[in-house]
């Protein structure tokens, strides 16, 4: 699905679509969600595999650097997850992005599950920076990201696969996301802490549940 529009009216679509998909909308928007977001990504539409890399911490961009000289472009697509992490300096707020989660790469692909690991392993055998695949319990060779995690992240990311930070406010003693990666998602919100402007989310990575700290600033309390 093309929509033939320029790029910041691409993101007000999306921002549109996020924001019907936060109070609960179904049907079509998801997948009008979805091709927006892809026609924004380097290289188009997202690769239906997804997989995770563990790495050596602050190795990550040079990583995936070296995986886009070794590994076929049309076939592979590794990136970085990153998150907009606030700081202050001389007075004024500012955004930097960090890795969503450091020492881990994602990779996705249009390569069949049961060739993944063999083609994956023979090129990181060749990459300092790079230790395994990870997978699914036992099975080495169930490295596929589930389809709800999948769907999950794509929904979380932005065009260049950064969750970007989020504005809300607080009633009693709920938040609600006024805008921003976390709109729609407050259930997952366990702690909130207001001066330095982060809140730690659950998030699940291949099964495992995850804390992670994200950048939300609340704007007022009601």
């Amino acid at each position: 699905m093309g929509f033939g529009l320029e790029k910041q009216h691409l993101y007000a679509l999306i921002a549109g679509l996020n924001t019907l998909l936060a109070a609960g909308a179904l049907g079509n928007v998801w997948s009008l969600y979805v091709a927006a977001v892809d026609e924004l990504r380097p290289g188009g539409k997202s690769m239906k595999n997804w997989v995770v890399l563990f790495a050596r911490t602050g190795s990550e961009e040079k990583l995936v650097n070296t995986l886009k000289g070794k590994l076929n472009v049309e076939e592979y697509l590794p990136f970085v997850p990153t998150k907009e992490t606030p700081y202050r300096r001389k007075g004024v707020l500012h955004k930097v992005r960090k890795p969503l989660f450091p020492g881990y790469v994602f990779v996705q692909t249009e390569v069949e599950p049961s060739q993944i690991v063999d083609r994956v392993e023979a090129t990181l055998k060749s990459v300092r920076d790079a230790y395994t695949i990870l997978h699914y319990g036992d099975d080495k060779k169930d490295v596929v990201l589930r389809e709800g995690e999948r769907l999950y992240w794509e929904r979380l990311f932005d065009a260049d696969f950064c969750v970007v930070g989020s504005v809300g406010f607080i009633v009693g003693d709920r938040i609600q996301i006024t805008s921003g990666a976390l709109m729609g998602l407050e259930g997952q919100i366990k702690k909130i802490d207001r001066h330095k402007r982060i809140a730690i989310v659950e998030m699940k990575m291949m099964g495992a549940v995850r804390d992670v700290s994200l950048m939300l600033e609340v704007v007022e309390k009601m």
